[in-house]
C-alpha cells in the first residue's frame, strides 16, 4: 500500500501561503493607513467632528429668529416665571425693547418686549419691581432718567412678558441682532438727511437760476 506524506508538503505549503498571508495583510493595513491619511479623509472627518457644532449654531439662530419675529409669542418661548432676586448678578439693556438678566456662571435670561419700552436705552439705569424675594413675569421694569444732581425719576411702567432662558451662543446672536437693528436705524436716518440736504440745495440752486434768468430778461429788455 502506498502512503503519501504530507507533513512535509503541508509544511512547504504553510511556508509558501503564510508569508503570502502576512504580506497581503500588510499591504492591506498600510492601504487603509494611506486611505486614512489621505486630504478627502482627513476632510470627511472633519466634517463629521464639525456637524454637532454646526447643527446647534442653526438651532441658535433659528431660536433667536424666533424671538426676534414680528408678533412672536415671547411668553410660549418663556422658561421660568420668576427669577431669584438674590442672583441677579447684573442687568444689561440693549435697546428699547431687550434686556438681559445676568444670573452668573453664564446663565442669563432675555427679557424681549413687544413694543418699544419707552426710556430705555442701552446701557441705561433701570428700575425693576421685587415681591417676595423674586422679579416674575407681569412685574413692571422702568427706566431712571437724570435730573440735576443725584436725581433719578422713573419712566413709564413696562410689564415683563417672559424670562427666556438664553445660551451663550444665542446671546451673542442677540447682541449682533440688536447692533446690527441700531446700525440700520442710523444709516436710514443719514440717509434720510442727506436726502433732505440734496433737495434743499436743489431748491436754493433752482431759486438761483430763476433769479439769474429773471435779471436777465430785465437786462435784455
Amino acid at each position: 500500500m502506498l502512503t503519501t506524506d504530507f507533513t512535509k508538503r503541508s509544511y512547504l505549503l504553510r511556508s509558501i501561503i503564510g508569508p503570502g498571508l502576512l504580506a497581503g495583510g500588510l499591504a492591506l493595513s498600510f492601504a487603509a493607513n494611506t486611505l486614512a491619511d489621505t486630504p478627502n479623509a482627513q476632510v470627511t472627518e472633519a466634517s463629521m467632528a464639525a456637524a454637532p457644532v454646526l447643527a446647534e449654531q442653526q438651532a441658535a439662530e433659528q431660536r433667536v429668529e424666533a424671538i426676534f419675529a414680528d408678533g412672536a409669542d415671547v411668553a410660549a418661548l418663556g422658561s421660568d416665571r420668576c427669577l431669584p432676586s438674590r442672583r441677579i448678578r447684573g442687568v444689561d439693556v440693549l435697546d428699547n425693547q431687550t434686556v438681559v438678566f445676568d444670573m452668573g456662571r453664564k446663565d442669563n435670561y432675555l427679557v424681549r418686549f413687544k413694543r418699544q419700552c419707552f426710556g430705555l436705552r442701552r446701557d441705561s439705569a433701570i428700575s425693576y419691581e421685587i415681591h417676595g424675594g423674586r422679579l416674575c413675569r407681569l412685574d413692571g421694569i422702568r427706566s431712571l432718567e437724570h435730573w440735576g444732581i443725584n436725581r433719578l425719576v422713573p419712566g413709564p411702567r413696562c410689564s415683563i412678558p417672559a424670562f427666556i432662558k438664553v445660551s451663550e451662543a444665542e446671546l451673542e446672536l442677540v447682541e449682533a441682532k440688536v447692533d446690527a437693528a441700531r446700525a440700520a436705524r442710523i444709516a436710514q436716518r443719514d440717509a434720510q438727511k442727506a436726502a433732505r440736504r440734496a433737495a434743499k440745495e436743489a431748491r436754493e440752486q433752482s431759486k438761483e437760476q430763476a433769479s439769474s434768468q429773471t435779471e436777465d430778461s430785465l437786462v435784455g429788455g
